[in-house]
């Protein structure tokens, strides 16, 4: 019995996989179990992309694959119909959306791409991509534009101001004055989006441009916002994309967390074991309007607030990030965990089992001037006093 098993199951799968036309050439119970290519396209969702306004279809797994295994096999054990599948709509992309997202490459001649694009703050127009982008592509890329007549043209550009890469992954640039007519500039909004709030973002994706017009955002902090993109997987090149709520950018696109990771981060927690893939992380929007603030007024931009247990620690720039949260118990290194930007500082007592007289460091990592290593910066908080020591950097702690 469970070598027919086996040989049943390794006929089924050879069946699902091979061509249509070998349906009749199986005998016995196989003959009413009709697969054609439409059944066969259950297996995949539609995900579709848009180029140059044409929305186009290509297959990605479904979600539901288990699901659809077993509704797929359900001929065999009854002769129920499968009701062909209901595509989900795609609404094309705004064209003031479309005209605010454009690529960045080396060179014109180059085919790597990252996503950029432009935003007004506080009366000035800034390009914003990310800052590992410009890992790859250079400080001095060029954007891709098209003219009237749809033929595309490029323009260097330099970087102005970049954030730290564990931290506000996130880099802006001067828009030349120039290339107004042919860029429609976003409006920034610093309020943090909830799950409540329907959110959308454009981007390139292999240089193709992609609208996302349902993403469900599940966690939002001042350090960084995770979502789930649902309409079709990010590909190469989406980093630097905005994310928008009510057609306005409240964060830059950074990356993704694979699910591999998250599983075993310390933060998971924060999520309450929210069932999906991958994390896509979003960098603030007032994260770009700090860097913005570096540039216009040196030396004069108050950085974000970083609470540790409800006790101000220090304020955080866009050049620094928290490295890690140590936990010393009796004189001794009880705990430590790695930081992420996503982490609630203030609620630290999800990750910590906190006595009275413990103590809690938090590492910074200070970018350093270009060909210097960074700095890193120790505060140390002691729980029974509630004083805080620092900041000292790692030698003079040592």
């Amino acid at each position: 019995m469970q070598y027919r098993g086996l040989a049943l199951a390794l006929a089924c799968a050879c069946f699902l996989t091979g061509p249509v036309c070998a349906q009749g050439k199986l005998p016995g119970v196989f003959k009413n179990f009709k697969i054609t290519r439409a059944l066969r396209a259950r297996w995949f969702n539609k995900v579709r992309f848009q180029v140059n306004n044409r929305l186009l279809t290509v297959p990605a797994r479904s979600q539901a694959a288990n699901a659809l295994a077993l509704r797929l096999t359900s001929p065999l054990l009854r002769t129920s119909v499968l009701e062909p599948a209901k595509p989900r709509p795609l609404s094309p992309a705004p064209k003031n959306i479309r005209q605010a997202v454009f690529t960045l490459q080396h060179s014109p001649q180059t085919r790597g791409k990252g996503s950029a694009f432009a935003v007004n703050i506080n009366g000035k127009i800034w390009g914003v991509t990310a800052k590992h982008v410009l890992n790859d592509i250079g400080r001095e890329p060029y954007i891709e534009l098209f003219d009237e007549n749809g033929k595309p043209f490029y323009t260097q550009i330099t970087t102005l101001k970049e954030g730290h890469l564990r931290g506000a992954d996130i880099a802006i640039f001067k828009i030349p004055p120039q290339l107004g007519k042919y860029i429609a500039p976003l409006e920034a909004d610093e309020t943090l989006p909830s799950p409540r709030n329907p959110a959308q973002s454009a981007g390139f994706s292999h240089g193709n441009f992609a609208w996302f017009n349902k993403i469900d955002v599940l966690f939002s902090s001042t350090h960084r916002i995770l979502a789930r993109y649902q309409d079709f997987p990010v590909l190469n090149g989406y980093c630097g994309s905005p994310l928008l709520v009510n057609g306005k950018a409240v964060g830059v696109f950074v990356g993704i967390v694979g699910n591999t990771n998250t599983q075993r981060a310390a933060w998971r927690a924060l999520l309450d074991h929210k069932p999906i893939n991958d994390f896509n992380q979003i960098v603030p929007m007032q994260w770009v309007r700090r860097l913005a603030e570096q540039v216009e007024t040196p030396g004069q931009s108050v950085g974000t607030l970083v609470r540790v247990l409800g006790r101000p620690i220090t304020h955080l720039t866009p050049d620094e990030a928290v490295l890690q949260i140590v936990q010393f118990r009796n004189g001794r290194v009880f705990k430590q965990i790695p930081a992420c930007p996503f982490m609630d500082y203030l609620h630290l007592e999800r990750f910590f089992d906190i006595e009275a007289n413990d103590k809690i460091r938090v590492v910074i990592q200070r970018n350093g001037q270009p060909g210097t290593r960074p700095t890193e910066l120790w505060y140390d908080l002691d729980i029974s006093t509630g004083t805080l020591a620092g900041p000292a950097d790692s030698h003079s702690m040592r």
